[in-house]
């Protein structure tokens, strides 16, 4: 059975560690504090250049931010819940278009799914192929450059 302490833990952002005040879960499904994300959003996106998604502090997992919002992440309700329960703390209501959201990343995972792995690297493939046959093509001119140069 779980004791206070390591209920403590499991409650808490590996961020900030304190207890997870209104909790954000990313696509590796890691939670941390909407505040702390918004933070480490902002440092990363600095350094990366990047803003359209988030790169989980633990896993390293990118996970799409709707306009470039930390806001557009589905919150952990059941941490909150729970939260709530073990400590009387309340946190924020879902957001208005909660459940629209949610919708959206079921059909963008739906679409991912479908893409076949042919499709996904077919372009950089194509691209590849053509940077050797350029090479090819060139090696062979220059072959024929320096023959001419010979006789």
């Amino acid at each position: 059975m779980a004791t206070a302490s390591n209920f403590d833990d499991l409650l808490q952002c590996p961020i900030c560690l304190d207890i997870l005040h209104d909790p954000k879960v990313l696509d590796c499904q890691h939670t941390f504090c909407a505040n702390c994300l918004k933070v480490h959003h902002e440092s990363s996106s600095r350094r990366l250049g990047s803003s359209n998604s988030i790169v989980c502090p633990t896993c390293r997992v990118p996970s799409n931010l709707i306009h470039n919002s930390i806001d557009s992440l589905p919150g952990n309700y059941i941490v909150r819940d729970i939260i709530e329960r073990q400590y009387g703390t309340i946190t924020p209501d879902r957001p208005p278009g909660y459940a629209q959201q949610i919708q959206d990343r079921i059909q963008r995972m739906k679409k991912e799914d479908t893409e076949s792995d042919f499709a996904r690297y077919l372009k950089p493939a194509a691209a590849a192929l053509l940077g050797v046959l350029g090479g090819l093509l060139l090696a062979k001119g220059v072959k024929k450059m320096c023959d001419k140069d010979e006789k």
